[in-house]
């Protein structure tokens, strides 16, 4: 089991309308995206989303991804919908070890 993620967390708030797409990014690192692990954890609900790369998601979060562009590593999301609505933590680890959070608030 990977361990609490408690570094400090970056807080963002990010207005969307219904049909957008947004992007955020939660990491700058050299590491190839293979050897990390990018959890989305949906706070309001206390309920991870994506789990990348060990779990396909459920079907209600294909809209979810993640990718990796240079050194930044972004979570995306497109056709944003009113039901996405809450807070969120992005955890990133490398092995055991939390890297970064990011938590956003998608309003």
């Amino acid at each position: 089991a990977t361990q609490k993620c408690r570094k400090q967390v970056n807080h963002l708030n990010i207005n969307c309308a219904q049909g957008d797409n947004m992007s955020i990014s939660c990491l700058t690192t050299t590491h190839p995206l293979e050897s990390l692990t990018v959890k989305l954890r949906r706070t309001s609900q206390n309920k991870d989303i994506l789990i990348y790369p060990d779990i396909s998601p459920a079907s209600e979060h294909q809209r979810w991804s993640v990718k990796k562009d240079a050194e930044n590593v972004t979570l995306d999301l497109k056709d944003i919908r009113l039901s996405d609505d809450g807070l969120y933590d992005c955890q990133v680890y490398k092995d055991q070890d939390c890297l970064n959070v990011i938590r956003f608030n998608l309003k």
